[in-house]
């Protein structure tokens, strides 16, 4: 019987690993956040979804990041990377005009 009810405490660890949740968040999160919602069902909690994953962020962060906006998560802090309709400071790579074709010869 007690065998039974180690191994069965052992596969709900095992399971409990592989079902995402909120709070897992010790992986670096990059991306833009799709939507953000208070959740009130355990208490005060505040989500951003970022990748259609709901991620618990601190209120000032919540109140500070808008839906839109490129965000990381580097497994200590949450920062704002772009904002919505911010223009991009990539540099655009100058394309080089067609080369002649050779002409097919006779």
């Amino acid at each position: 019987m007690k065998a039974f009810l180690v191994l069965g405490a052992a596969l709900l660890v095992v399971f409990a690993d592989l079902i995402p949740s909120c709070e897992s968040q010790r992986r670096v999160v990059l991306g833009w956040v799709e939507d953000k919602y208070v959740e009130r069902e355990a208490g005060t909690l505040y989500v951003i979804v970022v990748d259609r994953a709901p991620y618990y962020v601190p209120y000032p962060f919540y109140q500070e990041v808008k839906v839109g906006d490129k965000v990381r998560y580097d497994g200590r802090k949450w920062e704002i990377v772009r904002r919505a309709g911010e223009p991009s400071r990539l540099i655009p790579i100058e394309l080089l005009p067609p080369s002649p074709s050779p002409s097919p010869s006779p």
